[in-house]
């Protein structure tokens, strides 16, 4: 523990590279020690969720989910009132890896609490977007088109009962040319990344 606070103090403000999983894992010792000063708290659950999406970003997403989990057991219980955009990245990052990891009724369990804590539809959206793709890798089309529905509905589109295939055709130009006028960039992860982790 005092290792890695140490390695900590002359990495904090820059980039650690791979050296962070080192500090993260020698800090997440004091776990103890952690959770009795409340100045530590958010620093070391920061500290795991850069960890967490550096392994994210390399493909380990079982070491991801380890430190995206060990993040989220540093927050205090008041996490979505006093750190939302801090709350709602970490919960979707901790369902990025469980679903990657193969968890999937933990990811959905997860993405559940976005759901029901996100303060707006655009802060939901992305969870909605996984939710649909861990449902159609399940085979669970239905309840994919089902969400997909419920959101476009919400949004304002109207479902067709039917649709043809000249339906489709005219369909297809049309949202492609909405998606670039209104969404010119990555909007689904915009929310969800902070530069500054």
């Amino acid at each position: 523990y005092h290792l890695g606070k140490v390695m900590y103090s002359f990495c904090d403000g820059k980039d650690a590279g791979d050296t962070i999983f080192l500090i993260a894992s020698q800090i997440n010792h004091g776990k103890e020690l952690i959770e009795k000063d409340d100045a530590l708290c958010i620093p070391v659950a920061k500290l795991n969720m850069k960890a967490g999406k550096m392994a994210l970003n390399g493909c380990d997403h079982k070491m991801a989910y380890f430190y995206f989990l060990a993040a989220l057991s540093f927050l205090p219980d008041d996490i979505w009132e006093s750190h939302y955009d801090l709350s709602l990245r970490l919960t979707f990052l901790m369902a990025r890896a469980a679903n990657s990891s193969c968890k999937y009724d933990e990811a959905e369990l997860t993405l559940q609490t976005i759901r029901e804590r996100a303060r707006c539809l655009q802060d939901k959206l992305p969870a909605y977007f996984l939710m649909v793709q861990i449902s159609i890798a399940q085979g669970h089309l239905r309840e994919a088109y089902t969400t997909c529905s419920s959101i476009l509905t919400q949004l304002g589109e109207t479902i067709p009962e039917t649709v043809t295939p000249e339906m489709v055709g005219s369909m297809i130009p049309e949202t492609l040319n909405m998606y670039t006028e209104v969404y010119d960039d990555d909007w689904l992860g915009k929310k969800m990344e902070d530069s500054t982790l």
